[in-house]
Parts: structure tokens; C-alpha cells; sequence
């Protein structure tokens, strides 16, 4: 005997719409391109579109790229606290130097900037320095404990082993940040490096090193494999560009309210470069026809040639109301998204809040696999005319934060802000020292130095 029950099912028509939402932009562009072939009720509106940024009109059917809608110069203008509009430009992606300089800065007191400049620009192709301290103390004409402080962040800021003089202030740099990082000592392996350096070329000379330091031989090999598969002759600093790659185009542009410069809004740019309505001549056809009461002339083919038209219609208008629908879904996602995350527009990535799909879902009434479908793929420009995946305004920041807090309750000895931002980066998240630092006050989480007095004084 069977048993009524109740289940959820999909219709048909939900299926095809969540098919239609997921489709990338090129995609899209395809199945519309068909549908044009197919439908000759279905027609392209050829006129200019205007850019949603600066509303000049660009391009035809397909609009080529503003200049607006690409990203440029990483300007943003934000109003001051005066009311007073100022300009904080950024360094592009690609100049890896401009971005390494802005982490030193950020450390530093404003006087001690050129300072920093004119050392980063003296790192060789192996991020060493080929004076000492003291010459360049002399040659700038200022104290050598100044060089020093700022060589220090120099230090923090970048990867183990920047800033040395030669190889062995190279290793031992290197070995330090080692043993912080494990919280365990190497002394013999500290010893050889400072003293014995020029025995681990050889393993004739493993013999005099181990006699000079009263260990085994076997240690001065063991020292040497150390060595070998912890340490690196050179400090892994690339400032050079990448070679260039190909940026994903944006699907929407977010700009600011002309009435409310608090506020954002969001543009989608596939209703600006797939204009498409039903042909007026084929609503004209049947609007005449409606009118005349008599028979379609032309006998049983003047009714098939009515039928037909109907159907061409009909069939546009569905397909139009597809589009449409599909719009309005990412448009209400994309503006729910970048109002709950206007801190993060007005302030950078250390005011990403945390943000589920889930939490917009609830907001907008939509299934929670229709917003994942609205976001996946998806790329904004930002006011300052940097791209980001959509994806990016959600669980980003939870996840840093989350490893970050991870990291600190694990720490054997406390970590530099630098050395924090290395982790992160080999978990996936590649933040800057400074954005670490931001993120770790945000956690109340105290700096390295004070979490180590705390601990010295708990022992």
C-alpha cells in the first residue's frame, strides 16, 4: 500500500532559470547570439551605450572597453574629514618594489621615509646591501642608529635574509627568523655559520671545525644538511614585475551616489552591451490582426504565417523575461553585497566584514544555491578602479582573521607582524605586514613584544 507524501521538486522552469543565472558572461553572449539567429522576433538594439562611470557613449551592439570601465591609475577620492576631496593613490599590482617600500613605510615615522627609500633602492638582485651601516650613515648624513632602525623594518617587512652584507650575514638572518619560528635554538648550527662558514664547502674541512668547536664530525654534516634544506644563499626577494597577464573583464561597476556620497550603487554591464527587444514589425503584425476580425489573407498559409508569429513572439518575450529576471537576481545580490560592505569600500580590506551567503539569502528571500550561482565568477570594478571577484566580498576576511587568531594561539614564540603575514600567505591568504597588523588589533590581539613580556612574566 502506498503512502502519500510530500517532497520538494524542482520545476522545470526554476532548473532552466538557475541554468540561465550561472552563465558566465561570454556565455551568455553566446546563447543570446543564438537565440538572434533562431528568433527573427527576437532583435538587438544597435544604438551607443553609455558608461555607467563618466556616461559617455561607447561602442555599438557590443560596446568596446571605456577607459573607465578598465582598471587604471588605483586612484580613489574620498572625502576628507574637512569635507575637503583627497586622492590616495596606490601602487599597481605589478610593481612589486612599490608595495614592498609601502610595507618598510608603514612601520616607520614619516621622517625616516627617505631613508627607507634609499635603502630599498640599494637592494642588489640578491636583497643584500653592498655598504655597511655606518658608510651609509656617513654618506646620508645622519646617525648610524637610524639606519639601523629603519634596516630593522627593512628586515621585518620582507623575506628572511634581506638587508645582509655578504652570505653569512645572509644565513644567520635567516637562521634567527628560523628558530623564532619554531621556537627551538640551533647554537652549533649558529656557531659554524659565524665562525666555520668555509667548512661546509668541503667535507675535508668538516675535521678543523669540529676539533674548533669540541663536537663530532658527524655534527658539522649534520650542520651542513641543516643548512642545506632550511636556509637559502640568497634572500627570496623578487622586485621585479611579473610577466603580464590577461585580467578578467567586470560584470558590474560600483560607483559612488551622486546624492549620497556615502552610499554605493551598483551597475551591471550585460543590460548595457545586450540590448534586445521584440521587433516591432512582428508586433505590428499582430496588433493588426487583432484589429481586422476577418480571416488571414493568404488561406491555411496566412494562418500558419500567423501561428508562426505568434509562437517567434512569444518566444522572445520568454526569453527577454529570462534575461531580465537573471539581471534583477544579480543586481539585488551585488547591491545587498556592497551596502553590507560599505566599511570596506570606504576603508580597504581591514574593514571586510564577515558575510555568508547564507546572511543574504535570509535578506533578499532567495535560495542560498541562487546566490551562489548570482556571485560565482563574477568580477567588480571598485571606485578606485581595481577589479575584484564579487566571492571576495564574503568569508575573506572571516577566514584571515580565523587564521590569524589560529596562528597566535599556536605560537611557540611570539611572531613579528611579518612573519604572521608569511604563514597566512602559505595558507592562502597573501596580506601585507601592515594589513596583519590591522586585522591583529581588530582581534585584540597585542603586538609580538608584548605578548612576549606577558609570557616572560607568567613563567
Amino acid at each position: 500500500m502506498t503512502t502519500p507524501a510530500m517532497a520538494l521538486h524542482a520545476s522545470p522552469a526554476l532548473v532552466a532559470f538557475a541554468s540561465f543565472l550561472q552563465l558566465p558572461a561570454l556565455g551568455l553572449e553566446a546563447r543570446v547570439a543564438q537565440e538572434l539567429a533562431e528568433n527573427p522576433a527576437l532583435e538587438e538594439d544597435t544604438s551607443p551605450a553609455c558608461c555607467p562611470v563618466c556616461g559617455d557613449s561607447v561602442g555599438g551592439a557590443v560596446p568596446g572597453p571605456c577607459p573607465c570601465l578598465v582598471g587604471g591609475d588605483r586612484r580613489s577620492e574620498r572625502p576628507g574629514a574637512g569635507g575637503e576631496s583627497w586622492i590616495v593613490r596606490e601602487p599597481r599590482d605589478e610593481d612589486r618594489a612599490a608595495w614592498f617600500l609601502a610595507d618598510v613605510r608603514a612601520a616607520l615615522p614619516a621622517a625616516d621615509a627617505p631613508l627607507a627609500d634609499h635603502l630599498v633602492g640599494s637592494l642588489g638582485p640578491r636583497g643584500r646591501l653592498d655598504r655597511s651601516v655606518e658608510e651609509i650613515a656617513v654618506d646620508l648624513g645622519v646617525p648610524p642608529g637610524r639606519v639601523l632602525r629603519v634596516l630593522a623594518a627593512l628586515r621585518a617587512a620582507a623575506p628572511p635574509g634581506t638587508g645582509a652584507r655578504d652570505l653569512r650575514e645572509c644565513l644567520l638572518l635567516q637562521l634567527e627568523r628560523w628558530e623564532e619560528r619554531h621556537g627551538t635554538r640551533e647554537p652549533l648550527v649558529r656557531a659554524v655559520l659565524a665562525h666555520h662558514l668555509a667548512a661546509l664547502a668541503d667535507e675535508d674541512g668538516f675535521a678543523g671545525a669540529a676539533r674548533a668547536l669540541g663536537v663530532p664530525v658527524a655534527e658539522i654534516g649534520r650542520v651542513r644538511e641543516f643548512v642545506r634544506s632550511e636556509l637559502r644563499p640568497s634572500a627570496a626577494l623578487d622586485l621585479t614585475p611579473p610577466a603580464a597577464e590577461a585580467s578578467a573583464p567586470p560584470d558590474l561597476v560600483i560607483t559612488r551616489r551622486p546624492e549620497n556620497a556615502d552610499a554605493y550603487t551598483v551597475t551591471l554591464l550585460e543590460p548595457l552591451r545586450l540590448r534586445l527587444s521584440v521587433s516591432p514589425s512582428y508586433l505590428a503584425y499582430l496588433a493588426y490582426l487583432t484589429d481586422e476580425p476577418a480571416p488571414s489573407p493568404g488561406g491555411r498559409d496566412g494562418r500558419e504565417g500567423e501561428r508562426q508569429a505568434r509562437l517567434q513572439v512569444a518566444r522572445a518575450r520568454e526569453f527577454l523575461s529570462r534575461l531580465d529576471r537573471r539581471w534583477r537576481t544579480l543586481h539585488r545580490v551585488a547591491q545587498y553585497v556592497v551596502d553590507a560592505q560599505r566599511p570596506f569600500l570606504d576603508g580597504g580590506p581591514a574593514q571586510l566584514r564577515p558575510l555568508c551567503r547564507r546572511e543574504v539569502s535570509e535578506a533578499l528571500g532567495l535560495h542560498e544555491s541562487t546566490v551562489s550561482r548570482a556571485v560565482a565568477g563574477r568580477v567588480a570594478l571598485l571606485p578606485c578602479r581595481r577589479t575584484m571577484p564579487l566571492s571576495g566580498f564574503f568569508a575573506a576576511a572571516t577566514g584571515v582573521r580565523t587564521a590569524l587568531r589560529d596562528l597566535v594561539e599556536r605560537e611557540t614564540l611570539p611572531l613579528s607582524d611579518a612573519e604572521l603575514a608569511g604563514l597566512l600567505a602559505e595558507r592562502g591568504y597573501p596580506v601585507a605586514r601592515r594589513t596583519v597588523a590591522k586585522y591583529r588589533t581588530g582581534l585584540g590581539i597585542e603586538p609580538r613584544a608584548r605578548r612576549a613580556a606577558v609570557r616572560r612574566a607568567a613563567a
